[in-house]
């Protein structure tokens, strides 16, 4: 009874001990897994005695963990609380499994449960899209001809249309659990994959319902990171300064535009809707030009170059300057960590087609894209300037 009442307290407190006790149908002995951690990651092993196995750990607050039959393999998800916890795996593949005790589990398990009919309704035109996309680049690649190039980019620009309703459906249900649930640890780390599609003030607003205890979390002080990068990147901030070689190996500065109106134009080279986009900037481009706007396309095609001025050219839109994002992606996949060099982190670019407009005094005064307007404003806002 005491440790029951010692691991209800520690949960209240969201740090603590934790027990995790197990069993699994079907395997009577060798060694079950345990992986967990945000950012710094514990993997422990625990042998099976007669189909059961236990851990036991510390934990400063909830955490996702996986638990597999193979060190450092994929296997079942789950969120781990400082608690006593049970899990019962249904077979000896891992692939399903009943967890008891995690409050942080349940509330996951709710969100999962809200998504469900509306990823039943995407899936189906996700797949479209995907096949549609794959088609279309594979088709640049092999070079075909316009005719056929249309009538591919035509097809999955349709499965894109009829996908984006059902995606704004699906991001509905998430922010709604958000919004019910500023307590849950599952708000804060879910919210993170969404600051892509939301405006600085809209990702403010999530982060000050959260609970104090969320906003000093690891994932909250990650939430905190992204808004302060969008916010770099958003309306009324002074652009952040930059240099990068072009794709001809000249070095291109943020300072060369001083006086113009610049529109970056994050973009890259495997990116449908921005190849389709530059069609629609050659046409603004070729408006305002010789009123004083440029454009400068800052690509995400670090690890593959070559793609990158290849699009460039066949596109047509070498008439204006174009760089790399800046990222080693290399040092990226080993640690996931934000990159000072990054354009693309400088400006709290998550998502591309993303254009940033800035004023010849160097602030800026237009988003579009992921944290920022629709597309379709970047032609009003030209109109009215120009």
């Amino acid at each position: 009874m005491g440790i029951l009442v010692t691991s209800f307290s520690i949960a209240q407190e969201k740090r603590g001990p934790f027990q995790l006790d197990g069993t699994i149908t079907g395997k009577d002995n060798g060694y079950v897994y345990l992986r967990y951690g945000n950012g710094f990651y514990i993997e422990d092993s625990s042998a099976i005695r007669n189909g059961t196995f236990s851990f036991k750990g510390i934990l400063s607050e909830p955490v996702l963990a996986t638990i597999s039959s193979t060190s450092g393999e994929s296997g079942i998800n789950f969120y781990l609380d400082p608690a006593i916890i049970t899990i019962n795996i249904k077979s000896p593949t891992f692939q399903d499994a009943t967890i008891k005790g995690s409050v942080t589990q349940d509330e996951y398990q709710e969100l999962v449960n809200d998504r469900t009919s509306v990823q039943q309704e995407m899936a189906p035109l996700s797949q479209a899209f995907e096949d549609a996309n794959k088609q279309y680049l594979k088709a640049i690649q092999a070079r075909k001809s316009e005719a056929e190039l249309s009538t591919l980019k035509a097809k999955a620009d349709a499965a894109r249309e009829k996908l984006q309703p059902l995606q704004e459906k699906a991001r509905e249900v998430s922010y709604s659990f958000f919004r019910s649930h500023p307590d849950s640890y599952v708000t804060a780390a879910e919210l993170r994959y969404f600051t892509s599609y939301m405006k600085a003030e809209t990702l403010k607003s999530y982060i000050a319902k959260l609970s104090p205890w969320l906003q000093t979390s690891i994932y909250g002080k990650e939430l905190s990171e992204a808004l302060e990068t969008v916010q770099n990147g958003s309306p009324g901030s002074r652009a952040q300064l930059f240099s990068q070689r072009d794709m001809n190996g000249n070095p291109v500065s943020l300072m060369d535009f001083k006086g113009k109106y610049l529109l970056l134009d994050f973009w890259a080279s495997w990116c449908l809707p921005c190849r389709k986009n530059s069609s629609h900037l050659k046409e603004l481009y070729a408006l305002y030009k010789d009123k004083g706007l440029t454009i400068l396309g800052v690509a995400d095609n670090d690890d593959k170059p070559e793609e990158w001025k290849k699009a460039i050219t066949k596109d047509g839109v070498s008439i204006w300057n174009h760089v790399l994002r800046g990222l080693d992606t290399n040092k990226f996949k080993e640690d996931g960590k934000p990159q000072p060099g990054d354009i693309y982190n400088m400006y709290g670019v998550h998502a591309v087609p993303t254009e940033i407009l800035i004023n010849p005094d160097g602030v800026i005064i237009a988003r579009f894209g992921s944290g920022g307007d629709g597309y379709e404003q970047l032609d009003t806002k030209l109109a009215e300037i120009f």
